[in-house]
Protein backbone atom coordinates (compact mmCIF):
# COMPACT_ATOMS: atom_id res chain seq x y z
CA UNK A 1 0.00 0.00 0.00
CA UNK A 2 1.50 3.51 -0.79
CA UNK A 3 2.43 5.45 2.11
CA UNK A 4 1.83 9.00 2.57
CA UNK A 5 5.34 9.62 2.05
CA UNK A 6 5.02 8.18 -1.46
CA UNK A 7 1.71 10.49 -1.89
CA UNK A 8 3.73 13.27 -1.13
CA UNK A 9 6.69 13.16 -2.83
CA UNK A 10 4.42 12.16 -6.09
CA UNK A 11 2.09 14.78 -5.59
CA UNK A 12 5.35 17.43 -4.96
CA UNK A 13 7.14 16.36 -8.31
CA UNK A 14 3.89 17.15 -10.57
CA UNK A 15 2.73 20.19 -8.46
CA UNK A 16 6.77 21.28 -9.08
CA UNK A 17 6.59 20.62 -13.32
CA UNK A 18 4.86 22.97 -15.33
CA UNK A 19 2.16 20.65 -15.55
CA UNK A 20 0.51 22.28 -12.63
CA UNK A 21 1.01 25.49 -14.72
CA UNK A 22 -1.00 24.24 -17.36
CA UNK A 23 -3.39 21.34 -16.21
CA UNK A 24 -4.50 22.72 -12.70
CA UNK A 25 -6.62 25.85 -11.58
CA UNK A 26 -5.71 27.53 -8.73
CA UNK A 27 -8.03 29.89 -7.28
CA UNK A 28 -6.53 33.76 -6.88
CA UNK A 29 -6.81 34.77 -3.21
CA UNK A 30 -6.52 39.00 -3.25
CA UNK A 31 -7.16 40.22 0.32
CA UNK A 32 -8.37 43.85 0.72
CA UNK A 33 -7.92 46.26 3.22
CA UNK A 34 -9.85 49.72 4.41
CA UNK A 35 -7.32 52.16 4.98
CA UNK A 36 -7.40 56.04 4.88
CA UNK A 37 -5.74 58.48 2.17
CA UNK A 38 -4.61 61.89 2.80
CA UNK A 39 -7.71 63.34 3.12
CA UNK A 40 -9.36 61.01 5.68
CA UNK A 41 -11.45 58.93 2.73
CA UNK A 42 -11.76 55.95 3.58
CA UNK A 43 -10.37 53.39 0.39
CA UNK A 44 -10.06 49.46 -0.04
CA UNK A 45 -6.53 48.34 -1.29
CA UNK A 46 -6.01 45.04 -3.13
CA UNK A 47 -3.12 43.01 -2.13
CA UNK A 48 -1.50 40.75 -4.50
CA UNK A 49 -0.26 37.80 -3.45
CA UNK A 50 2.05 36.04 -5.80
CA UNK A 51 3.74 32.16 -5.71
CA UNK A 52 5.60 31.25 -8.93
CA UNK A 53 8.35 29.91 -8.90
CA UNK A 54 11.65 30.95 -10.37
CA UNK A 55 13.11 27.95 -10.93
CA UNK A 56 12.89 25.78 -14.16
CA UNK A 57 9.67 23.18 -14.13
CA UNK A 58 10.02 19.40 -15.74
CA UNK A 59 8.46 19.34 -19.07
CA UNK A 60 5.48 16.51 -17.40
CA UNK A 61 2.65 18.82 -19.34
CA UNK A 62 4.24 17.37 -22.51
CA UNK A 63 4.23 13.98 -21.52
CA UNK A 64 0.82 13.45 -21.25
CA UNK A 65 0.78 9.55 -21.02
CA UNK A 66 3.44 9.96 -17.99
CA UNK A 67 1.53 12.80 -16.72
CA UNK A 68 -2.11 10.92 -16.48
CA UNK A 69 -0.56 7.61 -15.38
CA UNK A 70 1.43 9.36 -12.57
CA UNK A 71 -1.71 11.50 -11.13
CA UNK A 72 -4.20 8.20 -11.64
CA UNK A 73 -1.60 5.99 -9.54
CA UNK A 74 -1.43 8.39 -6.81
CA UNK A 75 -4.98 9.10 -6.71
CA UNK A 76 -5.66 5.59 -6.42
CA UNK A 77 -3.24 5.27 -3.81
CA UNK A 78 -4.52 8.13 -1.65
CA UNK A 79 -7.80 6.70 -1.60
CA UNK A 80 -6.24 2.60 -0.44
CA UNK A 81 -5.07 4.51 2.25
CA UNK A 82 -8.24 6.70 3.03
CA UNK A 83 -10.97 3.86 2.95
CA UNK A 84 -8.47 1.00 3.53
CA UNK A 85 -9.32 -0.64 0.10
CA UNK A 86 -8.04 -4.11 -0.98
CA UNK A 87 -4.41 -3.66 -2.05
CA UNK A 88 -4.14 -5.14 -5.31
CA UNK A 89 -7.42 -5.30 -5.76
CA UNK A 90 -9.13 -4.60 -9.57
CA UNK A 91 -9.72 -0.28 -9.80
CA UNK A 92 -13.68 -1.76 -10.57
CA UNK A 93 -13.26 -3.19 -6.77
CA UNK A 94 -11.77 0.12 -5.79
CA UNK A 95 -14.69 2.32 -7.46
CA UNK A 96 -17.12 -0.07 -5.81
CA UNK A 97 -16.18 -0.31 -2.27
CA UNK A 98 -16.07 3.51 -2.39
CA UNK A 99 -18.51 5.79 -0.13
CA UNK A 100 -21.11 8.00 -1.71
CA UNK A 101 -22.17 9.45 1.58
CA UNK A 102 -21.35 12.69 0.99
CA UNK A 103 -21.14 15.47 -1.87
CA UNK A 104 -17.49 15.56 -1.93
CA UNK A 105 -17.44 11.74 -1.53
CA UNK A 106 -19.82 11.42 -4.88
CA UNK A 107 -17.46 13.58 -7.08
CA UNK A 108 -14.33 11.91 -5.72
CA UNK A 109 -15.62 8.78 -7.09
CA UNK A 110 -17.23 9.54 -10.44
CA UNK A 111 -13.46 11.48 -10.77
CA UNK A 112 -12.33 8.24 -10.23
CA UNK A 113 -14.21 6.44 -12.50
CA UNK A 114 -14.05 9.04 -15.06
CA UNK A 115 -9.81 9.12 -14.45
CA UNK A 116 -9.75 5.14 -14.52
CA UNK A 117 -11.30 5.23 -18.15
CA UNK A 118 -8.30 7.30 -19.29
CA UNK A 119 -5.83 5.05 -17.39
CA UNK A 120 -6.57 1.74 -18.62
CA UNK A 121 -7.46 3.51 -22.19
CA UNK A 122 -3.59 4.53 -22.16
CA UNK A 123 -2.24 1.31 -20.39
CA UNK A 124 -3.88 -1.30 -22.27
CA UNK A 125 -5.16 -0.01 -25.57
CA UNK A 126 -3.08 3.19 -26.50
CA UNK A 127 -4.46 2.95 -30.35
CA UNK A 128 -7.73 3.39 -28.83
CA UNK A 129 -6.81 6.91 -27.38
CA UNK A 130 -7.31 10.00 -29.76
CA UNK A 131 -5.84 12.69 -27.62
CA UNK A 132 -5.36 16.29 -29.50
CA UNK A 133 -4.41 19.64 -27.87
CA UNK A 134 -5.49 18.55 -24.46
CA UNK A 135 -9.48 16.99 -26.01
CA UNK A 136 -9.75 13.12 -25.19
CA UNK A 137 -11.71 10.79 -27.33
CA UNK A 138 -11.70 7.14 -26.27
CA UNK A 139 -13.51 4.27 -27.76
CA UNK A 140 -13.15 0.66 -27.48
CA UNK A 141 -14.37 -2.67 -26.74
CA UNK A 142 -13.31 -5.14 -24.10
CA UNK A 143 -15.26 -8.38 -23.36
CA UNK A 144 -18.46 -7.32 -24.63
CA UNK A 145 -18.50 -4.12 -23.24
CA UNK A 146 -18.24 -0.93 -24.76
CA UNK A 147 -15.49 1.82 -23.11
CA UNK A 148 -15.92 5.66 -24.26
CA UNK A 149 -14.99 8.70 -22.88
CA UNK A 150 -15.10 12.61 -24.78
CA UNK A 151 -13.95 14.98 -22.70
CA UNK A 152 -12.43 18.41 -23.71
CA UNK A 153 -9.23 20.35 -22.68
CA UNK A 154 -11.26 22.05 -20.04
CA UNK A 155 -13.12 19.08 -18.70
CA UNK A 156 -9.80 17.30 -18.43
CA UNK A 157 -8.29 20.43 -16.54
CA UNK A 158 -11.03 20.50 -13.65
CA UNK A 159 -10.91 16.44 -13.56
CA UNK A 160 -6.96 17.28 -12.91
CA UNK A 161 -7.71 19.60 -10.16
CA UNK A 162 -10.78 18.00 -8.34
CA UNK A 163 -8.25 14.93 -8.21
CA UNK A 164 -5.17 17.30 -6.73
CA UNK A 165 -7.63 18.76 -4.42
CA UNK A 166 -9.32 15.58 -3.08
CA UNK A 167 -5.68 14.35 -2.25
CA UNK A 168 -3.92 17.67 -0.83
CA UNK A 169 -7.43 17.88 1.13
CA UNK A 170 -7.64 21.96 0.30
CA UNK A 171 -8.21 24.21 -2.59
CA UNK A 172 -5.36 24.91 -4.81
CA UNK A 173 -3.93 28.68 -4.81
CA UNK A 174 -5.99 29.16 -1.38
CA UNK A 175 -4.03 29.67 1.26
CA UNK A 176 -4.16 30.62 4.99
CA UNK A 177 -7.10 31.50 7.23
CA UNK A 178 -9.16 31.78 3.97
CA UNK A 179 -9.14 28.43 3.58
CA UNK A 180 -12.83 27.67 5.24
CA UNK A 181 -14.53 24.08 4.86
CA UNK A 182 -17.10 25.96 3.02
CA UNK A 183 -15.09 27.48 0.37
CA UNK A 184 -13.88 24.23 -0.34
CA UNK A 185 -17.30 22.31 -0.30
CA UNK A 186 -18.45 25.20 -2.69
CA UNK A 187 -15.36 25.49 -5.06
CA UNK A 188 -15.20 21.46 -5.56
CA UNK A 189 -18.81 21.75 -6.49
CA UNK A 190 -18.07 24.15 -9.11
CA UNK A 191 -15.26 22.49 -10.59
CA UNK A 192 -17.19 19.27 -10.51
CA UNK A 193 -20.39 21.39 -12.42
CA UNK A 194 -17.68 22.53 -15.31
CA UNK A 195 -16.27 19.27 -15.75
CA UNK A 196 -19.18 17.64 -16.63
CA UNK A 197 -20.35 20.35 -19.11
CA UNK A 198 -17.19 18.95 -21.12
CA UNK A 199 -17.90 15.73 -21.02
CA UNK A 200 -20.57 14.94 -23.82
CA UNK A 201 -20.22 10.70 -23.64
CA UNK A 202 -19.08 8.32 -20.98
CA UNK A 203 -19.77 4.88 -21.20
CA UNK A 204 -17.90 1.57 -19.24
CA UNK A 205 -18.61 -1.41 -17.33
CA UNK A 206 -20.12 0.26 -14.98
CA UNK A 207 -23.38 2.06 -17.34
CA UNK A 208 -23.36 5.08 -19.49
CA UNK A 209 -24.37 7.65 -16.46
CA UNK A 210 -22.41 9.46 -13.48
CA UNK A 211 -24.16 9.11 -10.27
CA UNK A 212 -25.89 12.41 -9.25
CA UNK A 213 -24.14 14.52 -7.12
CA UNK A 214 -26.72 16.26 -5.12
CA UNK A 215 -27.30 19.74 -5.37
CA UNK A 216 -24.94 22.44 -3.13
CA UNK A 217 -23.81 25.92 -3.06
CA UNK A 218 -21.22 26.75 -5.23
CA UNK A 219 -18.92 29.15 -5.13
CA UNK A 220 -16.85 31.00 -8.23
CA UNK A 221 -13.92 29.24 -8.97
CA UNK A 222 -11.47 32.10 -10.26
CA UNK A 223 -10.33 34.89 -8.17
CA UNK A 224 -11.68 35.84 -4.66
CA UNK A 225 -11.23 38.75 -2.70
CA UNK A 226 -11.49 38.65 1.11
CA UNK A 227 -12.14 41.51 2.90
CA UNK A 228 -9.88 42.19 6.13
CA UNK A 229 -11.85 44.40 7.98
CA UNK A 230 -15.44 45.26 5.87
CA UNK A 231 -17.21 48.23 6.66
CA UNK A 232 -20.82 47.22 8.92
CA UNK A 233 -23.37 49.74 8.43
CA UNK A 234 -25.75 48.00 10.38
CA UNK A 235 -26.41 44.84 12.16
CA UNK A 236 -29.23 43.68 14.35
CA UNK A 237 -30.34 39.93 15.82
CA UNK A 238 -31.58 38.57 12.41
CA UNK A 239 -28.98 40.34 9.36
CA UNK A 240 -25.39 41.80 9.20
CA UNK A 241 -25.01 44.35 6.63
CA UNK A 242 -21.64 45.19 4.59
CA UNK A 243 -20.68 47.95 2.72
CA UNK A 244 -20.36 45.65 -0.80
CA UNK A 245 -17.12 46.00 -3.02
CA UNK A 246 -17.66 44.66 -6.30
CA UNK A 247 -14.67 43.39 -7.89
CA UNK A 248 -15.97 42.83 -11.43
CA UNK A 249 -16.60 45.07 -14.54
CA UNK A 250 -20.13 44.56 -14.33
CA UNK A 251 -22.69 44.40 -11.33
CA UNK A 252 -24.59 42.32 -13.12
CA UNK A 253 -24.36 38.74 -11.69
CA UNK A 254 -26.11 37.13 -14.11
CA UNK A 255 -23.48 37.93 -16.71
CA UNK A 256 -21.15 35.64 -18.28
CA UNK A 257 -18.53 38.53 -17.58
CA UNK A 258 -19.43 38.13 -13.66
CA UNK A 259 -16.13 36.64 -12.85
CA UNK A 260 -15.03 37.34 -9.71
CA UNK A 261 -16.29 37.19 -5.78
CA UNK A 262 -15.77 38.88 -2.29
CA UNK A 263 -15.70 37.81 0.99
CA UNK A 264 -15.91 39.42 4.33
CA UNK A 265 -14.29 38.84 7.43
CA UNK A 266 -16.63 38.98 9.86
CA UNK A 267 -15.43 38.17 13.34
CA UNK A 268 -14.69 34.27 13.64
CA UNK A 269 -16.15 34.08 9.84
CA UNK A 270 -15.13 34.29 6.15
CA UNK A 271 -18.16 34.85 4.52
CA UNK A 272 -18.77 34.42 0.88
CA UNK A 273 -20.84 37.04 -1.67
CA UNK A 274 -22.81 33.84 -2.91
CA UNK A 275 -24.44 33.57 0.34
CA UNK A 276 -25.91 37.32 0.84
CA UNK A 277 -27.74 39.42 -0.67
CA UNK A 278 -26.20 42.51 -2.89
CA UNK A 279 -27.90 45.47 -3.02
CA UNK A 280 -26.75 47.77 -5.73
CA UNK A 281 -26.61 51.37 -5.33
CA UNK A 282 -28.08 54.39 -7.10
CA UNK A 283 -26.35 56.14 -9.92
CA UNK A 284 -26.01 55.23 -13.75
CA UNK A 285 -22.56 54.11 -14.12
CA UNK A 286 -21.12 50.98 -12.15
CA UNK A 287 -18.74 53.14 -10.48
CA UNK A 288 -21.79 55.35 -8.90
CA UNK A 289 -23.49 52.38 -7.81
CA UNK A 290 -20.75 50.42 -6.74
CA UNK A 291 -19.83 53.65 -4.11
CA UNK A 292 -22.92 52.97 -2.28
CA UNK A 293 -23.64 48.99 -2.82
CA UNK A 294 -24.25 46.90 -0.16
CA UNK A 295 -24.25 43.37 0.85
CA UNK A 296 -26.68 41.36 3.52
CA UNK A 297 -25.51 38.23 6.05
CA UNK A 298 -28.80 36.52 7.49
CA UNK A 299 -27.28 35.54 10.91
CA UNK A 300 -28.46 32.26 10.44
CA UNK A 301 -26.18 31.58 7.57
CA UNK A 302 -23.21 32.28 9.53
CA UNK A 303 -22.37 28.68 10.41
CA UNK A 304 -18.72 26.94 12.00
CA UNK A 305 -17.97 25.30 8.04
CA UNK A 306 -17.32 29.50 7.15
CA UNK A 307 -14.93 29.59 10.00
CA UNK A 308 -11.45 31.06 9.53
CA UNK A 309 -8.79 28.63 10.03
Amino acid sequence: MMDQQCIDSITRFILESNMSDLNFINIGVRPITYGTDENGKEIPTVHMCLYDSMCSKAPLSEAWIAGNLLLFTVFDGYLENVYQLTEGASFKNHYDNLPEHTQIEIIGKNCYRIFKIIRNAIQHNMSSVNYNAGNYIINYNHRNTQFALQISKNGVRNLYTLVMNIIKGKIGGMYGKYRTSGHYDGIMNTLYENMCKEITQISDDIGTNLLTVPNGLKLRASVRYPVNNPKILTEDDKYIILRHIENNGTDDETSDQYYYSTDYVYKDYLLPQEIGVITKGNGDSLQERSESATIRFERSSIVDKWKLK
